[in-house]
């Protein structure tokens, strides 16, 4: 006999207690991810402050990182998480309990180990499908950065090249080896 596993909401996620897991909600389904650990947690620190430090020093936007969640879909309920999110100024009404109800303008994933090529170009397209302008890959066993637009196909970046992501920041540019080390 085949069971379904029980659905829950969005809300019932958010009351769930803290075990020290991370999860994700998708059409209702809970799934449990798995601590990366390093470099994963690395790039997601430079990343989160690189982006950060844009955002507060332009004040523009607002970025989020350490997977807040976002809902995507209701009734199943889908609550997904990226690694750092960027929101575009004004999107996230002041106030805003739980988890906000839209993707986020720059959704950016960072590769662990026991990611594939495809399952991160999957979640990828997830984030521009749900929504978000530009979804970027992170890749530190490569050093390469893979940006993703609506309708487009996907550009790989090297560590010498500048990510901008797209254009989606104003003056943003960064050399892709910053998102993975300190230095040369």
């Amino acid at each position: 006999m085949i069971t379904k596993p029980k659905l829950i909401t969005a809300d019932d996620l958010l009351l769930m207690p803290k075990d020290g897991n991370r999860y994700e909600l998708i059409r209702g389904v809970l799934i449990e991810k798995m601590p990366t650990g390093d470099p994963h947690g690395d790039s997601v620190a430079r990343t989160t402050i690189l982006v950060g430090s844009y955002a507060e020093d332009n004040d523009y936007g607002v970025v989020r990182s350490g997977e807040p969640g976002y809902r995507l879909e209701r009734d199943p309920d889908t609550v997904r998480a990226p690694d750092v999110a960027w929101f575009a100024p004004g999107r996230i009404p002041a106030g805003t309990q739980g988890y906000p109800e839209m993707a986020p303008d720059l959704a950016i994933e960072v590769k662990s180990p026991g990611n594939s090529n495809p399952e991160m170009a999957a979640k990828a397209r997830m984030w521009l499908c749900y929504g978000s302008q530009v979804a970027v890959v992170l890749d530190p066993a490569t050093v390469t950065a893979a940006l993703y637009r609506p309708n487009a196909a996907p550009v790989i970046f090297g560590e010498d090249d500048t990510l901008d992501f797209g254009g989606l920041l104003p003056g943003f540019a960064i050399p892709v080896w910053r998102f993975f080390r300190r230095s040369r």
